[in-house]
């Protein structure tokens, strides 16, 4: 017992008794060393026998190619073609009466039919359709009644040279494009196109000599332009597991095609596995009894290891678990215990580290509390002193209380710190009608709040202290009407607001002071530690007083507390 609990406990000497198992089977190693070098020296001789046959190939089919570039060379030096598609080009220096335009348009269907049945007579029968374009898209066509697909494409088509047919990298409802742009030979002027097209089925006759599905015809970006799979034609070539397959690429120099042939190893190496038959069935039972040890005997020390490495990724995406269940005293099992301890560190730091910060900032926010409600509540109760001086105003002190009764019993109540901007800005509105009390006439202010911001969650009594501000520096020291605008809106998906007043000329050094105040400086301070520094306040100069503008992010309020709406209802 104490000799197996050691050999548990050390690594190294499990993995002794794994190569100690391992040396017992040399009949398999022979073995494979026997069937991997045969079967490379058959591979290399198959695959030298496949280079063969695709060279013959690819010959036969480059010599059809060819043999339809040919023809459509000769169909466009026709003169009745040049002499209709000159007219359609210019009919003014290339005049046809009506009935010499029909004659010559029979007599060019007539010569592309001719042309079809001589290309299937001469070439074989592969050619699907002829078709000629004149500069104004007209059609003159031979066989196939199949429209063409992409004709802009075959428009545009670049050609190396003018008057050499190419064969289109595309194809056109499967079939294969032979292309010629047909050039008035005196001026250089592009006349219109010859475009040959190829049956697709028909085509597959040029290498049914390969298996199905083992031979492809496609472009320089590996596009399937021929197969006798129809579903892969546009399609990319299938890719293939390296090993499974013997590949063999010609590429042709006149049409720019490649050929591509993948034959299955299997069939390749038939010969090699009859012979390796022998070796494979003497050291099978050694091999199966091997492979069973030596599982039973890793799955011990990888399982470990393999769970580790997970929790290990799942503690990069901040989901901390802990490894469970290793029964084994090994280096192994003191690893999974240093993890642990690591995971176990690392959550109560997190907890330590988060704790700190959380405290700190509702320390901060709760001392600029502190400093705002009492500011806001002097300046208020300083404004309903006034208005009680003044016994033509008197009777509006109901109305001025009860304002201010709201606004106090909003900004003292608990709850949440923040609220609908519906609500703040009622808020806001309740506070300017104080004020409008005061100055009657001689202030006005306007509010203009989308419907699809309204439940916009900002932090409460954000507005306050900047009317405030325009009022103190701005609009108190102004002889004519004062206004201030509030306006909200969306910009590159974050709130804007912007309060803007009209007390330009009032306080001048004050006024064009690019710092902040207290005021706005604690305002600034909240929008920041709620949604990080990119947020904040701006101070501007407007064209007529001053314009401080809010950014925040817009997060929309899940449920509205109807509750806060009451307390700050307008009188």
């Amino acid at each position: 017992m104490k000799i197996v609990r050691f050999i548990r406990s050390k690594l190294h000497y499990k993995m002794i008794l794994i190569y100690s198992l391992l040396t017992l089977v040399p009949l398999i190693i022979v073995s494979a060393t026997f069937y991997v070098t045969s079967k490379e020296i058959l591979e290399h001789n198959v695959d030298q026998s496949f280079k063969q046959t695709m060279s013959e190939t690819s010959d036969k089919i480059d010599g059809v190619f060819k043999a339809f570039a040919n023809e459509a060379s000769d169909i466009g030096d026709n003169l009745f073609v040049y002499t209709l598609l000159r007219n359609a080009w210019n009919p003014d220096q290339y005049p046809l009466s009506p009935s010499e335009r029909t004659a010559l348009t029979e007599r060019v269907e007539a010569m592309l039919w001719i042309e079809l049945g001589n290309m299937g007579k001469n070439i074989g029968d592969f050619a699907d359709s002829i078709h000629i374009f004149d500069v104004q898209g007209k059609q003159y066509f031979a066989g196939a009644e199949s429209e063409i697909q992409y004709y802009d494409a075959i428009v545009i088509m670049p050609f190396e040279k003018q008057g050499i047919p190419e064969w289109a990298f595309f194809i056109d409802n499967r079939r294969l494009i032979c292309n010629l742009q047909l050039v008035d030979s005196a001026t250089g002027t592009v006349l219109g196109s010859l475009v040959v097209l190829l049956d697709p089925i028909k085509v597959t006759a040029l290498y049914d000599s390969y298996e199905s599905g083992s031979f492809f015809i496609t472009n320089a970006s590996n596009i399937v332009m021929s197969t006798d799979n129809q579903n892969r034609i546009g399609q990319l070539i299938p890719t293939q597991a390296m090993g499974d397959t013997i590949t063999t690429e010609l590429k042709s120099k006149s049409t720019g095609f490649k050929y591509v042939s993948r034959i299955p190893v299997s069939e390749a190496s038939a010969g090699i596995r009859k012979l390796a038959v022998f070796s494979i069935v003497v050291a099978l039972a050694s091999w199966v009894a091997v492979i069973v040890i030596t599982y039973y005997v890793l799955r011990r020390i990888t399982s470990p290891l393999a769970t580790l490495s997970n929790l290990m990724r799942k503690a990069q995406k901040e989901n901390y678990q802990l490894i469970e269940n290793f029964g084994s005293h090994d280096e192994i099992a003191q690893l999974c215990h240093s993890f642990n301890r690591m995971i176990i560190e690392t959550k109560e730091l997190i907890q330590k580290v988060y704790k700190a910060e959380l405290e700190q900032k509702e320390a901060q926010l709760a001392a600029i509390r502190t400093y705002f409600n009492p500011h806001f509540l002097h300046n208020t109760l300083e404004y309903v002193s006034i208005l009680a001086k003044s016994k033509d105003k008197i009777d509006r002190i109901p109305y001025v209380v009860k304002s201010l009764s709201s606004i106090i019993r909003f900004s003292i109540s608990p709850g949440e710190a923040f609220v609908s901007l519906d609500v703040e800005m009622k808020f806001a509105k309740i506070y300017m009608q104080i004020h409008q009390y005061r100055f009657e006439n001689r202030f006005e202010y306007h509010i203009d709040l989308p419907d699809h911001l309204k439940q916009v969650e900002v932090p409460k009594l954000i507005l306050q202290p900047i009317i405030e501000n325009a009022f103190i520096h701005g609009i108190d020291h102004i002889r004519g009407k004062g206004r201030i605008d509030i306006r909200a809106y969306e910009s590159q998906f974050n709130l804007v607001i912007e309060i803007e007043d009209n007390g330009g000329s009032a306080q001048p050094r004050a006024r064009e002071s690019k710092g902040m105040g207290s005021g706005l400086k604690g305002i600034e301070s909240r929008i920041r530690l709620h949604f990080g520094n990119r947020y904040g306040i701006a101070k501007l100069q407007g064209e007529h007083g001053m314009v401080v503008k809010l950014l925040m992010p817009i997060i929309m309020k899940e449920l509205t507390d109807v509750s806060t709406e009451k307390e700050i209802a307008s009188p």
